[in-house]
């Protein structure tokens, strides 16, 4: 019987085999758990720009919820102390409370004092005709809608009263209204509820030009150089600042 004669090189051959291919086998291994590590790093990373994203998102939309709040509360503010004001006015009018009325309104015309007297007309015409505060209100409601602008002038058409902000208050400014009197004699006078006006010419002699008055209810009077007088009665509230009037029928 022979011997067993074990070959060297054949066994050497074989471990360096499996140890590559062990090694082989550990790299792998090796490089999926690095791709591993990569793709969980990219998944980690991917998470926190869509946290930070929603953050943005969340912060822009808080942000803008809270500028709509704030603008929203100053709209409902600014609203609701303009209704006051003209709340305000419609009572002092009705109460006939001339203090009140002088610190509301506004008047640009110096020849045109806020006072009892000039007050007197407004509150007669009111008197009379208890629907000027609905005409009013549809007033206000425009000036609302439209920013109540137009153009001042002798022709144009303002409201009975344009309510505007003045020094951090809303204040009220009243139409001034002129008369063009028609006479059937230039040298008569013009009496104005119990008061003579003075009268500034126009082209026509027998036009004569008075003004400017606070809206209300007026009597105008022509008293002839014989002492003969007529009357007639004139309402100023809404419409052309200028208005005509033909005391010769």
């Amino acid at each position: 019987m022979k011997p067993r004669v074990f070959e060297p090189d054949a066994i050497e051959g074989e471990t360096g085999s499996r140890g590559g291919q062990n090694g082989a086998a550990a790299l792998a291994r090796s490089e999926k758990r690095q791709q591993a590590r990569v793709l969980s790093r990219e998944k980690r990373r991917k998470k926190q720009y869509r946290l930070i994203g929603w953050l943005l998102v969340a912060i822009v939309v808080l942000w803008g919820a809270s500028t709509l709040l704030w603008s929203g509360y100053g709209a409902l503010k600014t609203a609701a102390s303009r209704e006051m004001a003209i709340m305000r006015l419609k009572d002092a009018i009705e109460d006939r409370d001339v203090a009140a009325l002088q610190a509301m309104l506004r008047v640009t015309e110096e020849s045109v004092p806020i006072n009892e007297k000039t007050l007197a007309p407004l509150f007669a015409y009111v008197e009379r005709h208890p629907e000027a505060y609905k005409q009013l209100d549809r007033e206000f409601a425009r000036q609302r809608k439209s920013g109540h602008v137009y153009i001042k002038g002798l022709t144009s058409y303002p409201p009975v009263f344009t309510i505007h902000v003045f020094e951090d208050r809303y204040v009220f400014e009243p139409a001034l209204y002129f008369l063009h009197v028609r006479v059937d004699d230039p040298e008569a006078s013009l009496v104005v509820n119990g008061v003579k006006t003075e009268e500034e010419a126009t082209k026509d002699p027998f036009v004569k030009k008075i003004g400017p008055y606070l809206p209300g209810a007026y009597a105008v009077t022509i008293v002839h150089s014989n002492g003969k007088k007529k009357t007639t009665r004139v309402e100023l509230f809404g419409g052309a600042r200028v208005h005509e009037v033909d005391i010769t029928k």
